[in-house]
């Protein structure tokens, strides 16, 4: 979870794609990726633009609720749960 932290805090001033967290958090690039999916799947990021492979993000308001709970210490549990809907 700290790496989730690095990577949302290095989303927050703004409009960034991956390769921006890369150099900000000296984090491996494939886990910078792996991270970014997880986040967007989640609903902490979102893409404000994507042109080919290129694609731009920032926190959504839960993201930034979510790095928030994160400073003040606050353990964030992720619960997953079936979605009977689409079977």
């Amino acid at each position: 979870m700290y790496e989730i932290g690095i990577v949302l805090e290095a989303i927050k001033s703004g409009a960034v794609n991956p390769g921006d967290v890369v150099v900000r958090t000296n984090l491996p690039r494939y886990e910078v990726l792996a991270i970014f999916h997880i986040l967007e799947e989640l609903g902490l990021i979102e893409a404000i633009y994507s042109k080919g492979s290129h694609k731009a993000f920032r926190l959504t308001k839960k993201g930034e609720e979510i790095l928030d709970g994160l400073k003040k210490g606050y353990e964030i549990v992720i619960t997953v749960k079936p979605n009977f809907a689409q079977t």
